[in-house]
């Protein structure tokens, strides 16, 4: 049998709650500090760029949405599929399935960066980009999508580190690549003089500084994860076994994204002064979606490696022990933001206009966020149990069919911006329900399941 190493934390024993914190918490600052520098790309071209810069790059953030939400869907896949083989310690298929991931993630990454290299102002014009700036959009996207194939690899090796319970890495590693990245901000636009396109530089760069720390980490790492350049190939089983549930993830992630785009199309024709308002509160909304991702990614760790040591009541218990925790985070950042929301505001921009309109935003998401959460742990413990077409299925149709549909029939009848913010937290608690339900249906079904998995490999 396998011990638990230091840098491997033991999930497959309680209590649970000490131990889902202690993954957790690397996770949330790790997400912070990413809205962070974010933050500061849009702050530094605020305030030392052309005037429309900020404006440019807030009009390409539902697009850019898009290619992380599906890098992140895929890598979901190497998660589940590594904590599961973890829990049922077998080191040999966890090796094929890194490898095999590291080599998806380039694949992918360099399709869809030539792919939206050259599609680049295309998709703006169906996005209804503002004609004064939509060519700095264009330059700041095109530059973007060159860096995609990096912001894979290292979506997917941190994925499989934190499967094992190695959150505190890629904190340091963001941390490392974050700070280059702002300093590479104020150099390229205050020093060099360039407007979106140094900042867009500097993003790629610091996405390439953590694409490389993470590999050197899983070269040197031991047991679990570890990487070897002459395994680095394809294997036809692991390459089975994330798509499974790493495709159906991406799949949902693009179709929350391309529902976001429709919406982000409808904001564009208020004109940029609430273009560049709702980029503003997105941004800040990002901290209630890190609160909730960095719960998800435990409950999806926890569960996928019990799923694999097959115990059931642990899984329960994950289950309650990460409803409390989100429900908590989204109560305390409501509890600080919603107050100060104008002075959070007013970091990216001091137009009281512009203030006002991403005050609208805040006071309807931020307060409703908790349904989110809700709604990410009930597909943490369906992914984690092995389905992975159901939560999409369910997800595409209860968020993104939903919105596409609200667009297109409540909005005409009522065409503002309350109109269209109130799509998202009763897509929402809609989604939350039809998920509930499909973890009751499902139940018996999936514990069986794992039972008979656990005795095929005992017998195999």
């Amino acid at each position: 049998m396998i011990f638990i190493r230091k840098d491997q934390l033991n999930m497959t024993e309680g209590p649970f709650l000490k131990k889902l914190v202690v993954f957790a918490l690397p996770v949330l600052l790790t997400g912070f500090l990413q809205l962070l520098y974010n933050a500061a790309d849009l702050i530094v071209v605020g305030q030392f760029a052309t005037s429309d810069a900020q404006g440019a790059i807030q009009s390409t953030g539902a697009l850019i949405n898009l290619i992380v939400n599906v890098s992140l869907g895929l890598a979901v896949g190497v998660n589940v599929a590594v904590a599961k083989y973890i829990g049922a310690q077998d080191e040999n298929a966890v090796s094929k399935v890194v490898h095999t991931g590291l080599i998806l993630s380039l694949i992918i990454g360099v399709f869809i960066a030539a792919f939206g290299f050259f599609q680049a102002h295309y998709f703006l014009e169906l996005m209804n980009s503002a004609p004064e700036l939509i060519e700095l959009s264009t330059l700041y996207l095109k530059i973007f999508f060159l860096g995609t194939p990096l912001n894979l690899f290292y979506n997917f090796g941190a994925a499989a580190l934190r499967a094992k319970g190695e959150t505190q890495k890629p904190l340091f590693y963001l941390f490392v690549s974050g700070a280059i990245n702002v300093v590479l901000n104020l150099f390229f636009v205050l020093v060099l003089d360039m407007d979106v396109d140094g900042v867009a530089i500097a993003t790629i760069t610091s996405q390439g500084i953590s694409a490389v720390l993470v590999f050197i980490e899983l070269k040197k790492t031991r047991g679990y994860c570890r990487i070897y350049v002459k395994k680095l190939k394809i294997d036809g089983g692991a390459l089975k076994e994330i798509l499974q549930i790493g495709l159906p993830a991406g799949v949902q992630g693009s179709m929350f994204s391309i529902s976001n785009v429709l919406i982000q199309s409808t904001i564009n024709t208020f004109g940029k002064v609430v273009v560049t308002a709702n980029g503003n509160a997105t941004s800040l909304e990002g901290f209630m979606y890190i609160a909730v991702d960095c719960v998800y990614q435990a409950a999806l760790a926890f569960i996928g490696q019990n799923y694999g040591a097959n115990r059931k009541e642990n899984i329960k218990k994950v289950m309650r022990e990460t409803f409390f925790m989100v429900t908590l985070l989204c109560a305390v950042l409501a509890a600080v933001m919603i107050p100060l929301r104008r002075v959070f505001l007013s970091v990216y921009n001091t137009d009281p206009e512009i203030i006002a309109n991403g005050e609208l935003r805040m006071l309807i998401n931020v307060t409703t966020y908790f349904l989110f959460g809700w709604m990410q742990i009930f597909v943490a413990y369906l992914r984690g149990m092995g389905h992975g077409v159901l939560p999409v299925i369910v997800s595409v149709l209860g968020v993104c069919v939903f919105r596409i549909v609200w667009i297109y029939t409540v909005f005409p009848l009522w065409p503002t911006l309350i109109s269209i913010y109130l799509s998202y937290p009763i897509s929402w608690a809609i989604t939350a329900l039809a998920h509930f339900i499909c973890h009751k249906l499902t139940e018996k079904k999936s514990y069986e399941r794992m039972n008979t998995e656990a005795l095929a490999r005992v017998y195999s």
